[in-house]
């Protein structure tokens, strides 16, 4: 019964990310280059489409 605290801590992180950045990620996990090519500047991200 303990695990099921860990069940917000994702929703937890992409609201943190959202709310300093501004974008939503929606696809977890989430990782530091997904968050980077969200908020980078489309000429200088070095981003591939999925």
């Amino acid at each position: 019964m303990g695990e099921l605290v860990m069940l917000g801590t994702a929703p937890a992180i992409a609201n943190a990310i959202y709310h300093a950045t501004g974008k939503r990620i929606r696809k977890l996990p989430i990782r530091i280059e997904d968050v980077l090519c969200r908020t980078s500047p489309p000429s200088t991200a070095s981003c591939e489409l999925k």
